[in-house]
Parts: structure tokens; C-alpha cells; sequence
């Protein structure tokens, strides 16, 4: 029998130290670099959230007392380091309040939402829509969807990711945010996953109340500035308004439509500056201060 030794010279022996250092290093160097959102988002599914929610309600009695996430864990049968997980979601989203570090406080509509959904979920959902629907990523499904009749779930997903800044690693978190919105009825998604604008009754901004109100359906009331504007008549804030009211019938000036006028005027008058009203015929016309 033949026996082969293998004698390695010095500067063999040293590359080849070299290169096994060289490959226990290249797992290091090959790992790709973290990007972290600039926006807290979900770190569990719909119905964990909504679970620690409600844990939130009754643990700090209605919103009366602070409390941690030790103390939510406790009331709703949730795992201490789930609960403190989402703290910052739902911090940010509005449902959470945090009056000093590490405690927590539910806002009025968590509450409330906790409280009616006992009884009535569905209904309930309108207090943490109108939550969602103020906050970044509520705001970024109503515009999208005020562009477009609807939305695939990719398109959202991408359209969030972008606004918070979210990396490849976020992708699980942005499909619990999505499936979120959903829960609260923001939106609809159907079979196909196809998102479409849902119930945004309560994002709908109240008209002004100083509207003029109208005495018939015939008549009209119009409001026109009088003089030129300069310089010296806003320095003293001195304003003149000439307000013509066109009503065909003056029997159409019923007691409840002059109080509503008079109102208006009250108004108008709270507002500063001299008012004049003109009144008149279509025939003939006089003036009155």
C-alpha cells in the first residue's frame, strides 16, 4: 500500500487560515441592513388589537385610571409582551393616551367603542372609525380613495409603506394595518381583495352656521361689499355691508322667517363694522339705515 502525505508550505497554510475566516465573516457581511418605519405600526392581527383594546377599557375603568401593559395583559387575557408591543400603534393612532412613561390611558372613543360593542359591534365601530379616519394612515386611504373608486390591496400596501417609511420587513405589519382599516369598515374589501370606499359618515365636516338662511324658495339674499378696499379702511377695520333681501310678497315675511333673519343679522352685527339694509319694490326703491 501507498501512503500520500499532503505537506502544506507556510504560505499555503496562511491562505488558507485567511480563507476560512475569510467565509466565517461573509454570513456577516451578506446580512442586509434593517430599515426601520418612521410610524409605529401593528405588530398583531385585527382581533388581537381589538382584544387589547377592550383590555385597555376595562383595566383602567373606563379611562378613569392609568394603567401598564402588566395590568391590560391581566384584564383581557393577553401575553405581556404582545400588548406592550402595539403600545406605540396604538399611541399614535389616537386609541391610546400616554399621560407619563409606561402608562396609558384609552381615549374617549376606545371607550366608548369597548362599551357599545358589547351590545352592538357593528355600531360601535363608528367611534374607532372616526379614530382611524383622523390619523396618517386613515387619511391616506380617504385620499386614495377620493381619486379612484377602488384600490387592490398591493396598491394600499405600497401607498402606506411609502407615507411611514416602512422597509421589505415591514410587509407583515402593513397587511395587519390594511386588515385594521377593514375591521373598522373604512373601507370594504371584497373576495378579491379589492378595496372601495366604506362608511366615512363620520369624517363629514359639519356646514358653518353663519349661513344666511333662505325666506322662500323664491327669495334670495345677497351680500355685497361696498367701497373699495385700501390700506387705511382695514386698518380701521371699519366695514360696510348693504344687504338687499328680493321678496316677491311681503306676506311671504312670516314670524318665523323674521326671526330667523333677524338671527342672521344678530350675526352679521356680532361681527363688527356698520350694516346698512336697503329695502325697496321691484316698482320703486328707498333706503333705510
Amino acid at each position: 500500500m501507498r501512503s500520500r502525505f499532503c505537506t502544506l508550505l507556510p504560505w499555503e497554510s496562511e491562505n488558507s487560515v485567511n480563507e476560512q475566516e475569510a467565509l466565517k465573516a461573509e454570513p456577516m457581511r451578506s446580512r442586509p441592513a434593517s430599515v426601520t418605519a418612521e410610524k409605529a405600526l401593528p405588530q398583531s392581527g385585527k382581533d388581537l388589537l381589538v382584544k387589547i383594546i377592550k383590555a385597555y377599557a376595562v383595566a383602567s375603568n373606563g379611562g378613569e385610571n392609568q394603567v401598564n401593559y402588566k395590568d391590560v395583559a391581566s384584564a383581557g387575557g393577553v401575553r405581556p409582551r404582545k400588548v406592550s408591543a402595539n403600545n406605540r400603534f396604538l399611541e399614535e393612532s389616537g386609541i391610546l393616551s400616554s399621560p407619563k412613561y409606561g402608562f396609558y390611558v384609552p381615549t374617549e372613543g376606545a371607550v366608548r367603542f369597548a362599551r357599545e360593542s358589547a351590545w352592538d359591534e357593528k355600531s360601535a365601530k363608528a367611534h374607532l372609525r372616526r379614530i382611524v379616519g383622523n390619523c396618517w394612515f386613515g387619511q391616506v386611504v380617504v385620499q386614495n380613495l377620493a381619486l379612484r373608486s377602488s384600490l387592490t390591496r398591493p396598491e394600499l400596501k405600497k401607498s402606506l409603506a411609502i407615507m411611514c417609511g416602512a422597509g421589505s420587513g415591514d410587509s407583515a405589519a402593513l397587511n395587519y394595518l390594511i386588515d385594521f382599516v377593514v375591521y373598522t369598515e373604512l373601507v370594504e374589501e371584497d373576495e378579491n381583495g379589492t378595496l372601495t370606499r366604506g362608511n366615512l359618515d363620520e369624517l363629514e365636516q359639519p356646514l358653518p352656521p353663519s349661513a344666511p338662511p333662505a325666506l322662500s324658495p323664491e327669495a334670495s339674499v345677497a351680500i355685497a361689499g361696498r367701497g373699495q378696499v385700501t390700506a387705511e379702511s382695514v386698518q380701521s377695520r371699519h366695514v360696510s355691508l348693504v344687504v338687499h333681501l328680493h321678496v316677491r310678497d311681503f306676506e311671504e315675511l312670516t314670524p318665523d322667517h323674521a326671526s330667523r333673519l333677524r338671527q342672521w343679522m344678530e350675526l352679521v352685527k356680532g361681527m363688527g363694522g356698520a350694516l346698512e339694509i336697503e329695502t325697496g319694490t321691484r316698482e320703486s326703491q328707498g333706503t333705510g339705515t
